[in-house]
């Protein structure tokens, strides 16, 4: 159920390895320029979880889930691991000047760069974290994980399909399967939203609603022709946005590549 705007986007494997990739390259500029107790790496592990876009997008499609949650899917089932656990180190203010570059010597107006450690080491001129984050992204620091284009056009194409006419014309044999079940709903996202399911767990009818909403979107192949309008849709706004999606396809080839060199 990939989608064609998948290709420019970091996987959350893909952001999970560069972050750790990131760290190691932060820590070794850090012990580099004096500080050599200093040692700290990103723990591949579950701090945080990233669902698959196919698990909500189109909204619940599972009828054993939808029996028991109703609309309130087990993310945790299905998720993928895109966390980066473990606790950042606790810096002294000398450490944290060689770690972003800026002098402890704080003032009101622009802050001063460290240019050396205690002992006389110098700082990269952007810090250890603003070096490392340059060989990572090969001096495009400034665009790392910035998603904004991809979901901007993302949240587009979205929006854009719910007008195809096909996407129009399974909505409404949807909602015929949903009302030879006694229930009146225009479109499954009318039914997901309805304002009376609420509170943390799925009441009956919430439960009803959403058990008949999966099994009609199975009857009449809903997932299927959303997934495929919307794809075309996609393919359309990359034909129009190839120079700008190139940019952050190649941006994240090259964070890929460095990523995979500094872990091997």
């Amino acid at each position: 159920m990939s989608l064609p705007f998948d290709a420019y986007q970091l996987s959350p494997e893909d952001y999970e390895r560069s972050q750790q990739a990131l760290w190691k390259l932060t820590t070794a500029c850090m012990q580099d320029v004096g500080f050599t107790s200093l040692g700290f790496a990103p723990s591949a592990g579950a701090s945080e979880q990233s669902e698959a876009h196919e698990d909500l997008r189109y909204g619940t499609y599972n009828q054993q889930e939808a029996e028991r949650l109703g609309y309130r899917p087990d993310f945790g089932q299905h998720a993928r691991v895109a966390g980066v656990g473990g606790e950042e180190p606790r810096l002294t203010a000398e450490e944290e000047a060689a770690l972003d570059g800026v002098s402890p010597g704080r003032t009101d107006g622009e802050p001063a760069r460290a240019r050396s450690t205690r002992g006389a080491e110098p700082v990269p001129e952007e810090g250890c974290y603003g070096q490392a984050l340059d060989e990572l992204t090969g001096g495009q620091g400034e665009t790392y994980l910035d998603d904004s284009t991809v979901e901007e056009l993302g949240g587009q194409s979205y929006e854009t399909s719910l007008e195809d006419p096909k996407v129009a014309a399974v909505f409404a044999r949807w909602s015929a399967c949903m009302a030879a079940k006694s229930l009146t709903c225009k479109s499954p996202i009318d039914a997901n939203n309805d304002p009376s399911f609420t509170g943390d767990v799925a009441g009956t009818k919430e439960k009803q609603v959403a058990t008949a909403d999966t099994q009609c979107k199975h009857s009449t192949g809903l997932v299927s022709v959303w997934h495929d309008a919307e794809a075309a849709i996609q393919r359309g706004l990359i034909s129009e946005n190839g120079t700008k999606l190139a940019r952050i396809q190649a941006l994240n080839a090259v964070i890929r590549a460095k990523s995979a060199a500094v872990l091997r």
